[in-house]
């Protein structure tokens, strides 16, 4: 009986192994065909979490992305994490409001009996000397 069981472990291991790296080529063929289906004018977030919007993506090899108004940058198409679905893009733009922003209290500013040209200690003084 102890002469199977080491058998069995290998087998045991070796179709684990072939599990993890079969989900791993599925995954790395849907983010290939995801990269290479992007289109001009989808908007995608990128590995390094930016948002663009997809200017020119003729080329296999690299994407033109607008990234801000009127800002075009040129990316790796590689960097494409995940195309952005259209119910989701107006959240990615720069300045979106997602709900209705709240009354900010902002603190009063404390009044000191400093004026701005009188000195303070801790400030360092604007010609320092060295003594050595």
């Amino acid at each position: 009986m102890e002469s199977l069981l080491f058998p069995l472990l290998l087998v045991l291991l070796a179709g684990f192994m072939y599990m993890s790296i079969r989900k791993q080529k599925k995954r790395m063929a849907e983010m290939q065909d995801m990269q290479n289906s992007v289109a001009t004018g989808a908007r995608v977030q990128l590995t390094s979490g930016m948002f663009a919007t997809v200017v020119d993506g003729s080329s296999s090899d690299f994407v033109d992305l607008e990234i801000a108004t009127g800002i075009v940058a040129r990316f790796n198409r590689v960097a494409v994490v995940r195309v952005v679905p259209t119910d989701e893009a107006a959240e990615t733009y720069p300045g979106a409001l997602t709900g209705r922003p709240e009354q900010i209290d902002a603190p009063e500013p404390e009044s000191d009996s400093l004026s701005d040209d009188s000195f303070s200690t801790d400030r360092p003084a604007e010609n320092p000397t060295d003594d050595k």
